[in-house]
């Protein structure tokens, strides 16, 4: 391998010199900003990157130590920090785990962990707090696996099922976006109370902007024998809960709503505060892109979250972005479901069975 430090006035220059000596397929080490000696408190004049390249012969050129900086270059501009995330985001995975201060060893569950959806940073973390606890235990490499996933345990919220109250009927309303599945998942759930568990269950629509919702709930209500009821605002649903006060469980389904609409959550959290004690489940379905997890979060957490629930396991292909979305906003998921039978793919959160997702 052929190394280089390339210096000059700024990044673009300095990469576009890389490129003209060391060619296309050059890999960048590491990058520094240079202050001129006694510069005092003057910003940097020059830059630094330290580039390599495979070749096949042996070459003149003096060989440098392999340094990893590129998470500790300091950058004086804007663009030049969007030039160090580009830069460490086209290094191999290798690369940035060593940028991380990884062990070698490590690197193959790096890259694993981030193919599979994790964060770089989280699944840094885990794997530095994993060698950390092998050290201390004097324990062995290749329990490394198994010990990375009982930290991810450790550390993923999950409160499971729902809780009844012993003071009267438990109110829980699911939202979220538009097609996450919803109202199957309040029919899931009223089954699983009512079929497996003999409780008494009203489930509750609020959703009468979809064509079709209220009838959808209706046909599951009445194969279960599971009242259905409609509520157009705070008096309707007020209406309700004192009409069911017998009953163990009280499911309200609410209409999906794009993420730009800000205003929405303050509206159903008036309908809600007008009852009092309601549990707010978020409902997110796998498919969706992280993004829109944490744009969905931005617009109903001002209502007040208790728990998240996922949806279509079976259509994900990663799992990484459950685990990020869970642990960065600390709240604990409630069930995972999976296919359209009512009850069967319908279970309750456990952090072996998350983490397990992540390690295929």
């Amino acid at each position: 391998m052929r190394i280089k430090k390339i210096t000059a006035s700024n990044y673009s220059i300095a990469l576009q010199l890389v490129k003209e000596e060391l060619g296309e397929d050059a890999l960048i080490l590491s990058t520094r900003s240079i202050k001129p000696l006694n510069a005092g408190g003057m910003e940097a004049t020059q830059v630094e990157i330290t580039a390599a390249v495979e070749f096949d012969s042996p070459k003149t050129e003096p060989e440098v130590p392999v340094t990893s900086e590129v998470e500790n270059a300091e950058l004086p501009e804007k663009e030049d920090a969007d030039l160090k995330s580009l830069i460490f985001s086209l290094l191999s995975r290798t690369d940035q785990a060593q940028s991380m201060g990884l062990k070698p060893h490590q690197f193959k569950a790096y890259s694993h962990l981030v193919e599979n959806g994790l964060d770089k940073k989280l699944a840094s973390k885990i794997l530095q707090k994993a060698l950390e606890q092998n050290a201390v235990s004097m324990g062995d490499s290749d329990q490394q696996p198994e010990r990375v996933m009982n930290l991810m345990e450790k550390v993923l919220p999950c409160k499971g099922e729902i809780d009844l109250s012993q003071y009267g009927p438990k109110i829980v309303a699911f939202v979220g976006p538009t097609g996450v599945g919803k109202t199957t998942t309040v029919a899931k759930i009223a089954a699983e109370y009512t079929l497996r568990r003999n409780k008494k269950v009203v489930m509750v629509s609020l959703d009468t902007y979809r064509l079709g919702a209220v009838d959808q709930l209706q046909i599951y209500g009445d194969i279960m024998e599971v009242p259905v009821e409609v509520a157009r605002g705070k008096a309707d649903l007020c209406q309700i809960v004192q009409k069911h006060k017998d009953k163990d469980l009280i499911l309200i389904d609410t209409t999906g709503r794009s993420h730009q609409d800000k205003d929405y959550s303050r509206q159903l959290k008036e309908v809600f505060d007008t009852v009092g004690g309601v549990e707010t489940h978020l409902v997110l379905s796998v498919t969706a892109q992280e993004q829109l997890f944490s744009a969905t979060y931005n617009q109903f957490s001002s209502m007040g979250l208790d728990r998240v629930l996922f949806t279509k396991l079976d259509e994900g292909l990663i799992f990484g972005s459950l685990f990020n979305f869970t642990v960065r906003n600390r709240l604990p998921i409630s069930y995972l479901t999976s296919g359209q039978q009512v009850p069967e793919d319908l279970e309750v959160a456990r952090p072996e069975r998350v983490i397990s997702l992540i390690f295929n």
